[in-house]
């Protein structure tokens, strides 16, 4: 009996054996692991054999026949390449459920952005958030900020057209205010105050694209009123001192000054705006006060019509034909702007020898100067304007300061 029970044993086992060890094996993660890899690669490996066998296997196209397969592998590749670079371009947190309720982020220069109106954050390249604020159709229009890499502010205020349109405040890299007022695509524009880097107000007034302009108050370092007056084109419309009584230019320049005199020569320097100023006798006037008779500006560069002048060819492009060009003996005027000139460039301008009495608040009393140098110059006029260039020598291209007074 015993043996009969083992036979049966024996048979059943031989049967159900193969079979569980084919379950075994089909239920192995490293079996399922390797079938999968290898239908992969079949796939792969039919879907790359792009090699037509028959005339059915292409596409006509014109004269030319393309392998079906290879136009589908191609097809296949682009909807892929498409699909990934739509995701990518997506806001940030697009996919996730639920949603955040945030502000949406869009790289800069994707698709989405530019069919995107309302407030959203612009991803830069390199991956910082360059915007904050309102968009229409892709470019930052309304109000917005915008930051530099390292977080800090470049400029909040008005957009339009991704550029600075409207009320604003730009900023230097520190965190300052650089200007805060009126711009017009990216330019200063309109009225606005500047300020220095240190943080104290510099200017306060009009532009015009980027330029002082009109009316305006300039500020020394303190945050003082140093002028109060006409600007063109960054510079002060120093023409307006001429033959104003002295009681006037003060009101216009509220600095410090450093007065000189002889008995019949009166000068002032004004060296918070780098001027000086030649004065008239008021003894033949009826309000019997001293006059500005011409007014010296220590810059070698003068704003004209035809743009910055430093040299003489473009100030006979702009002014014609010099009414005069050579040597001329040194005046006290021209004395004290040259040696305020050596003073602040000592390596190229030699001070012309003064001789004065201890000043008494700022008025020296000049015994003497000397009145034998002579300067070389060109004059021009133009417009009731004579104009005076000072050089540091005959054939020098470039002047060194130059002068204004009435024709």
């Amino acid at each position: 009996m015993r043996n009969i029970l083992a036979m049966l044993l024996a048979t059943v086992r031989a049967r159900i054996m193969p079979l569980w060890i084919r379950v075994r094996m089909w239920t192995s993660p490293t079996y399922l692991r390797s079938r999968f890899l290898l239908r992969i690669r079949e796939f792969f490996a039919r879907l790359l054999d792009v090699r037509p066998r028959h005339r059915r296997d292409y596409y006509p196209v014109f004269r030319w026949l393309v392998s079906k397969r290879l136009a589908f592998v191609l097809v296949i590749g682009l909807g892929l390449a498409s699909a990934i670079y739509i995701v990518s371009m997506l806001p940030a947190g697009f996919l996730q459920l639920g949603g955040g309720g945030g502000i949406p982020s869009y790289r800069y220069r994707s698709i989405p952005l530019k069919f995107c109106s309302g407030t959203v954050q612009i991803v830069a390249r390199n991956g910082y958030v360059a915007y904050i604020g309102e968009v229409k159709k892709g470019a930052a229009s309304g109000m917005g900020a915008l930051y530099n890499a390292g977080g800090g502010l470049v400029y909040e205020g008005q957009f339009e057209n991704s550029m600075y349109n409207g009320e604003g405040t730009l900023y230097y890299s520190g965190g300052r205010p650089r200007y805060t007022g009126s711009f017009t695509d990216n330019q200063f524009n309109g009225t606005g105050k500047y300020f220095r880097s240190s943080g104290a107000l510099e200017y306060e007034g009009g532009y015009v694209f980027g330029r002082r302009t009109g009316k305006g108050t300039l500020y020394n370092g303190v945050g003082d009123v140093i002028f109060q007056g006409n600007f063109l084109n960054d510079e002060i419309v120093f023409h307006d001192f001429l033959d104003r009584p002295v009681s006037e230019t003060a009101e216009m320049y509220t600095g410090k000054t450093i007065v000189y005199q002889t008995e019949g020569e009166a000068c002032t320097v004004m060296p918070e705006i780098e001027a000086v100023y030649e004065v008239n006798s008021g003894e033949n006037a009826l309000e019997n006060e001293w006059t500005v008779n011409k007014i010296f500006v220590l810059r070698n560069q003068i704003p004209l019509a035809s743009g910055d002048c430093t040299t003489v060819r473009q100030l006979i492009a702009s002014l014609g034909s010099p009414l005069y060009f050579g040597e001329s003996w040194v005046t006290l005027a021209e004395t004290a702007a040259w040696n305020r000139l050596a003073a602040e460039n000592p390596d190229e301008l030699e001070p012309i020898r003064v001789a004065a009495d201890e000043p008494l608040e700022n008025v020296f009393s000049v015994s003497q100067y000397d009145r034998r140098v002579k300067m070389y110059l060109y004059t021009f006029e133009k417009d009731g304007l004579l104009y005076t260039f000072y050089f540091t020598g005959a054939g020098q291209a470039e002047f060194v300061m130059y002068a204004l007074e009435k024709s």
